[in-house]
């Protein structure tokens, strides 16, 4: 018997991802946005320094040879220093992220705790004595608050992780294309395995 996941259960994880998502986006549309923001600043934040701390071993390299030592020291500290504001910038963002994400997390827990509670009071006390069904509310009451979250931010992590891929795929290209094309082709496995 195979492990590989079979075309009923990739949609059934599909819509429920669907309705993960959606249901974050109800509840907390504010933070969700603002997580997408900080997810692709921090996408494009990686490759962005990866490039900076090229430029100033370039500089410093050729800083050596260069007759005008006082020129080539403002070139590498001007690299150092843009770099700097993006590790900076990148900090800010994740510290960002962080906040948002926790507030969001926070929106989705209390609107989902609120709807568990009103379904729980619709039924009928009959249910209560049925076991099967106290166990499930149990469950649910148990991960239901949580598990949209996680799977929007699992979600988001894929999508920050995809930018910066494709950021240092793309910066290696401008570098040498045989490279950046052999990189995509290494992580792409991975990326389907997930």
């Amino acid at each position: 018997m195979s492990d590989s996941p079979t075309l009923y259960t990739r949609i059934q994880t599909v819509l429920r991802l669907g309705r993960a998502m959606r249901l974050v986006w109800q509840t907390a549309p504010r933070w969700t946005l603002v997580n997408a923001v900080v997810v692709v600043a921090q996408g494009l934040l990686r490759p962005a320094s990866l490039y900076l701390t090229k430029l100033v071993v370039d500089a410093l390299s050729q800083g050596t040879a260069a007759p005008d030592k006082t020129a080539a020291l403002q070139q590498v500290l001007l690299w150092i220093v843009l770099a700097a504001g993006v590790g900076l910038l990148t900090a800010i963002a994740r510290s960002l992220g962080d906040c948002a994400s926790e507030a969001q997390s926070l929106k989705v827990t209390d609107a989902v705790s609120d709807l568990l509670h009103a379904q729980s009071i619709a039924v009928d006390l009959e249910y209560y004595e049925d076991a099967r069904y106290y166990d499930a509310l149990h469950q649910a009451q148990k991960e239901a608050p949580y598990r949209p979250t996680r799977i929007v931010n699992g979600l988001i992590q894929v999508a920050q992780s995809g930018l910066s891929l494709l950021g240092v795929v793309g910066l290696l290209v401008t570098l040498n294309w045989f490279l950046g094309i052999l990189l995509f082709i290494v992580a792409m496995p991975g990326a389907h395995g997930r």
